[in-house]
């Protein structure tokens, strides 16, 4: 996401030796529970009805939680100011502003807020998935909400090595990681914190994050977010 954002980002996004995707993190957009917003319509509804009233969370400008919203905005037919961004300095802040009173929504990766999710101190509104979450059947995607363009932003992580990293070694990368993929605790680890496990080939990896950052940059320009 850095270098499609930022001209001045000292590496490219293919600098590295990619070996393999490893999780998807969806964003999900969530509520206090005693927040008026029953569902992601009232949120929207409520945002339409107020402009520039209610505040969201961030973690500083051109972050996921910053252009989920942006995406969800901009196919809603609306202008950036129609939600006001606070900016924290980082998703973790961002959460405890919302606990706190401070903003009205955030919309995050489900992996930092599964906890107060789960826990009921928040409640979640719509997903990124293009299904609904196996732990949460009860909230309907983006698609569902008619804001499907917000599957286009999810957090994920991936393996990658220095540049010119020889074949073999990454071969040997893929092929401990081709057992990971089937191993229990890894399935296990992965649900409980609310990611998805997406092991794939080099290749594949490749072909995502040159998606990804196409994507990022589309969004950049689109959005005024380049630097």
């Amino acid at each position: 996401m850095v270098p499609a954002l930022d001209s001045n980002t000292p590496y490219k996004w293919n600098d590295f030796t990619m070996i393999s995707l490893l999780d998807f993190n969806p964003v999900v957009c969530v509520v206090k529970p005693d927040a008026p917003y029953k569902t992601m319509k009232d949120l929207i509804d409520a945002i339409r009805a107020n402009p520039g009233k209610l505040n969201y969370a961030t973690a500083g400008p051109g972050t996921t939680q910053h252009l989920a919203v942006e995406v969800i905005l901009s196919q809603l037919g609306l202008p950036s100011t129609a939600a006001m961004m606070i900016p924290y300095k980082g998703g973790g802040e961002a959460s405890t502003a919302l606990l706190g009173g401070q903003v009205q929504f955030i919309c995050n990766n489900l992996t930092t807020m599964v906890g107060q999710i789960k826990g009921g101190a928040m409640r979640a509104l719509v997903t990124s998935t293009p299904n609904r979450l196996k732990d949460f059947p009860d909230v309907p995607t983006a698609k569902e909400m008619g804001i499907g363009n917000l599957e286009q932003v999810m957090g994920w992580s991936g393996l990658y090595g220095p540049p010119g990293m020889p074949a073999e070694v990454v071969n040997k990368w893929q092929a401990v990681l081709k057992e990971v993929a089937k191993d229990p605790a890894w399935l296990r680890g992965n649900d409980t914190v609310g990611a998805i496990p997406a092991i794939r080939s080099p290749q594949d990896t490749e072909k995502f994050a040159r998606e990804q950052f196409e994507l990022y940059s589309k969004l950049g320009t689109q959005l005024n977010l380049k630097k």
